[in-house]
């Protein structure tokens, strides 16, 4: 890592590998917050403190970019398709080119058990 100076703004790549397992314990439960602050102690250097780390390792959900629904280069819908064996629906929110005609790639996402913002 190098040094630290006022011109020098530190990401969360700057940070010491060993956070990053530290972190994951917290995030899973296995550690509280005050065991995250005690053990990320001893990597704040340079006048950054455990809870500054804690703070640049945690996904700002709300500062997402959002495009809004009403964008006129995409179409937004939600669907519900049914399961193939009688097992109920499942909603789905749909979002393609506006202009997009025939088969078109998909991607899936299946959030956290979490939820998409805790």
């Amino acid at each position: 890592m190098e040094p630290v100076t006022t011109e020098t703004r530190i990401t969360a790549k700057d940070l010491h590998p060993e956070l990053w397992n530290i972190f994951d314990e917290y995030v899973h439960g296995f550690i509280d917050r005050r065991g995250f602050l005690d053990r990320a102690g001893k990597y704040a250097v340079g006048g950054l403190t455990a809870a500054g780390i804690l703070d640049l390792m945690n996904p700002k959900f709300a500062e997402a970019q959002l495009v809004p629904t009403d964008d006129k280069r995409i179409t937004t819908e939600w669907v519900e398709i049914d399961s193939p064996k009688g097992y109920g629906k499942i909603r789905t929110y749909i979002v393609k080119p506006a202009n997009a005609t025939g088969k078109l790639p998909g991607v899936l996402v299946i959030h956290e058990n979490r939820g998409l913002n805790p």
